[in-house]
């Protein structure tokens, strides 16, 4: 396979960096060690709550809609927001990728 960009990572700035890439027409890979938001699912606590209110944390083309906008969104809310924008957007995410991906990147 043969790309001309290439993300590392699904968190949020792969997520939206893939976005911008794909409205310019680029073709592009996004590499995944884990699943999509696997930092915020494996390496975050439980209780773990963001700092800014829910109508602040959006991502390119997709944005807060629930009936909290004031609220502050925990660990598994951050999950499911960004499974959320990763289906609406359908990056190109190659998940579970370790050394053997660098060939992707080549």
């Amino acid at each position: 396979m043969r790309t001309t960009a290439v993300v590392i990572g699904a968190g949020q700035a792969g997520l939206a960096m893939s976005w911008w890439l794909t409205r310019r027409g680029v073709e592009h890979v996004v590499l995944e060690r884990g699943e999509v938001a696997n930092t915020w699912r494996r390496e975050r606590w439980d209780s773990l709550t963001l700092l800014t209110p829910n109508w602040q944390s959006r991502l390119p083309g997709f944005g807060y809609e629930g009936d909290q906008p004031e609220g502050f969104r925990t660990r598994d809310e951050t999950i499911a927001f960004l499974d959320a924008y990763a289906q609406r957007v359908a990056p190109p995410v190659q998940r579970h990728c370790d050394h053997r991906c660098s060939a992707i990147a080549r």
